[in-house]
């Protein structure tokens, strides 16, 4: 069976287009996990060596604080980001909100933090922040 050299070019440009696509797609997804917040990273850098006063002239003003049942100081940050949603065909105006909540030791030092996001599509000022996110003690 003889093939032409038509179809074995074609096959070629087929093979390397979709390479190429293939390798976009990962670079893309690399890309964007690659971009994390300034709190992300500023956490990351202080954990186990900041204390509760250099976090506080970093991060600003809690919105939470409270202690633990251990008598672990905790911070918690709440921030808000905007989404117009007129930048792009898929969404509606909203809010994004990410909610860190931090753990200090009885020393005082930043030993774990969590971060929750979620959005809120359509919501411009949203009445809580991430599902089941932290609950001040009463």
């Amino acid at each position: 069976m003889k093939t032409n050299r038509r179809t074995q070019v074609a096959g070629r440009r087929r093979g390397s287009s979709f390479l190429a696509v293939l390798i976009g797609l990962i670079f893309l997804q690399t890309a964007c996990t690659l971009i994390e917040s300034k709190e992300v990273i500023y956490l990351k850098s202080a954990q186990n060596q900041a204390n509760e006063q250099e976090v506080r002239q970093r991060l600003g003003v809690p919105k939470f604080a409270a202690t633990s049942q251990a008598g672990q100081p905790i911070l918690v940050y709440q921030v808000m980001t905007e989404d117009p949603g007129t930048q792009n065909q898929w969404g509606a105006p909203g809010t994004w909100c990410d909610e860190y909540v931090l753990t200090f030791d009885r020393q005082g030092i930043l030993r774990r933090w969590t971060k929750k996001t979620e959005g809120h599509g359509g919501e411009l000022m949203p009445t809580y922040c991430v599902t089941d996110g932290f609950k001040p003690p009463s």
